[in-house]
């Protein structure tokens, strides 16, 4: 019968011999059979007069094998994770070189090329004005409406400003407010086209980079153009 001081000798010589045939290799986290292995030590070595209570016995038995039915599930759900963030991305590639109309305000003015920029309402509005500044803060063009339903508005703004002239290349922001039923101000979100210019993938999934340098998740595009 194996004793406490035997088992303990024997892993001192482990120690003390890393070359000889005792030796065990180190592990990152105790098991299933080492939880056995000392349940067994308990055992032969439990005293005669106040034996192990078989009852308590039981249910750490159940305990541990909950414990590894969690430890297993967590990593099946880590590896589909994993796996979901993968397939997420390569389906994201087939936007490059598209554009895609995400929130934002910074709008993107090349040459050759139409701007997109909508308002988007989360609710009915009056006295709706939307406004385009250039880099120095200007207003260059200015949008009003009398009455706006809820949803997505297109500007259709083809790059000039309020006179009809081209406006240069270059970057410019994008503002809207109306007034709700109750008569106060209410902002209005904007949004954007931006080309994308390649895919990165994250903690959080797939990541979109702009040509612009700005990066969007995958969940905030509106419109594929």
């Amino acid at each position: 019968m194996a004793t406490t001081s035997s088992v303990t000798n024997a892993g001192l010589d482990a120690l003390m011999n890393p070359n000889a045939a005792s030796r065990v290799a180190p592990q990152k986290a105790l098991g299933q059979s080492d939880f056995l292995k000392l349940l067994t030590v308990q055992m032969q070595n439990q005293d005669p007069t106040n034996p192990v209570d078989n009852t308590k016995m039981i249910a750490d038995m159940a305990n541990f094998s909950s414990l590894q039915a969690m430890q297993d599930l967590n990593t099946t759900v880590g590896s589909m994770s994993q796996m979901l963030k993968m397939t997420q991305a390569m389906q994201a590639s087939s936007l490059v070189g598209h554009d895609v109309v995400i929130p934002g305000d910074k709008i993107n003015l090349v040459s050759g090329s139409e701007p997109i920029a909508l308002v988007d309402l989360d609710q009915p509005l009056s006295d709706v004005h939307a406004e385009i500044r250039d880099a120095s803060g200007t207003v260059v063009k200015e949008y009003t409406w009398a009455n706006l339903p809820s949803g997505q508005g297109d500007l259709r703004w083809d790059g000039t400003d309020s006179n009809g002239n081209a406006l240069a290349v270059g970057k410019y922001t994008l503002s809207a407010w109306g007034t709700n039923a109750e008569g106060a101000r209410s902002e209005i979100g904007t949004l954007v086209a931006s080309k994308v210019a390649s895919v990165g993938l994250s903690a959080d999934g797939a990541i979109l980079n702009m040509a612009d340098g700005s990066t969007s998740s995958l969940d905030n595009v509106q419109q594929i153009r």
